[in-house]
């Protein structure tokens, strides 16, 4: 029935668990996509730190020469090498900054302490990789270590494709901001550069070996954090119990989608949240619904079926899920779940009651100190509460367990 560690767990389409005293959950997910070159970007706070692989989306190839159509003389082709690293610096710190300007944020502040960190955060990378985050101290970061967070990345300068310094920080910007090719996705990165409660900056590059580091670390000092309400700080840095990202805005993420889908475009009474994950209907055919809460006669989504979904839509107060153009279903009406976290391993700190996919005790219990397998993770929009599968209709608690 389960999927003890080191076994196969049985997958199937049974819905996502809504504890009986559940109403709404949500999910982000994403897979990665192994055809493209790797590289790999991670974010961190004191609170909690998570783990991204990411693919860059442009394949940009400057592995061939090119050749003058005109005078058939050869054109010099630029290399890592070529990069003026002071120059990318500068561009990631005005591209944050832009990303901020475009959420009513305020700017990030750049000072030498945080520079000097993040720098030799990069440099150390050349050596080891990136590696979810091994060896950051915050303490190195005094006196900017309060609410400290770390984004790092590194990719090959052949998907860079360029030596720009501008298009380079947009690059990485964008790829911290949409985690499009992350195993474990949970919009962190994005948060760290959004955080409304932090207030400075160093920036890291580095290039060695034709591949380009970066870092951004970021935090306080204890007279701008003592500005802050600490639940409010606290209750945002734990990235890694959000599975979807708050609402925000970033030309370069949101301009191609928005061309060709309308349904990605925020307006009255419509507000939209990414997420990566789906939908399973329940027992009944669901409705399906469009952007202005209107409920279609003619088509509905049959029972027991899993959807795909990546935004949470607010229409007139009310959260659905979007399943297709112009197309949402109520959350109330589905079992939204994320697959994201799949291969990952639990332990139950305690004798872990077994619940099935609607939330009903089962009256079967795990033992204390096993581990086991899960595929698929329900979160609760209103309390934030979460629980875990690790069988064909078998469900356990957060709180049972640990990670």
């Amino acid at each position: 029935m389960f999927s003890k560690i080191k076994k196969i767990a049985v997958l199937l389409a049974s819905g996502v668990l809504l504890s009986t005293s559940f109403s709404t959950t949500a999910f982000a997910d994403t897979t990665t996509d192994s055809d493209t070159a790797v590289s790999t970007a991670t974010n961190n706070t004191d609170n909690g730190n998570s783990q991204v692989n990411a693919n860059d989306s442009n394949t940009d190839n400057n592995g061939s020469t090119t050749n003058n159509t005109d005078n058939q003389s050869a054109v010099t082709q630029s290399s890592a090498s070529d990069i003026d690293v002071s120059a990318v610096k500068a561009a990631m710190l005005t591209e944050i900054n832009r990303l901020r300007a475009q959420n009513g944020l305020n700017p990030l502040t750049s000072v030498d302490v945080l520079n000097t960190y993040a720098q030799s955060r990069t440099d150390s990378f050349t050596n080891t990789g990136v590696d979810d985050h091994a060896g950051w101290n915050s303490a190195n970061m005094y006196p900017y270590n309060q609410s400290a967070e770390e984004n790092i990345a590194q990719t090959p300068f052949s998907i860079l494709g360029t030596t720009d310094p501008t298009t380079i920080a947009q690059k990485i910007t964008t790829e911290f901001y949409v985690e499009k090719y992350d195993p474990e996705p949970n919009y962190g990165h994005r948060k760290n550069m959004l955080n409304p409660y932090v207030n400075y900056i160093g920036i890291g590059v580095t290039v060695a070996n034709g591949m380009v580091y970066f870092s951004q670390e970021i935090g306080n000092d204890k007279a701008a954090n003592d500005k802050n309400n600490s639940n409010d700080m606290y209750n945002y840095y734990l990235t890694n119990n959000n599975d979807f990202a708050n609402v925000s805005n970033y030309d370069l993420a949101d301009s191609a989608r928005q061309s060709t889908n309308d349904d990605y475009i925020s307006k009255d009474n419509y507000t939209i949240m990414d997420l990566r994950g789906g939908v399973t209907t329940k027992g009944d055919y669901v409705s399906i619904y469009d952007k202005d809460g209107n409920k279609y006669d003619s088509i509905a989504l049959q029972p027991h079926t899993d959807w795909a979904s990546d935004l949470i839509a607010i229409i007139n107060n009310n959260i659905y899920f979007h399943v297709s153009t112009n197309g949402f279903v109520l959350a109330d009406d589905v079992l939204p779940w994320a697959t994201f976290l799949a291969g990952t391993t639990v332990s139950t700190n305690t004798d872990a009651q077994i619940y099935d996919d609607y939330g009903n005790p089962t009256g079967q219990y795990l033992p204390a100190g096993s581990d086991w397998i899960t595929d698929r993770r329900s979160t609760n929009l209103m309390t934030g509460a979460k629980m875990y599968r690790v069988g064909t209709n078998a469900w356990l608690r957060a709180a049972d367990l640990s990670y």
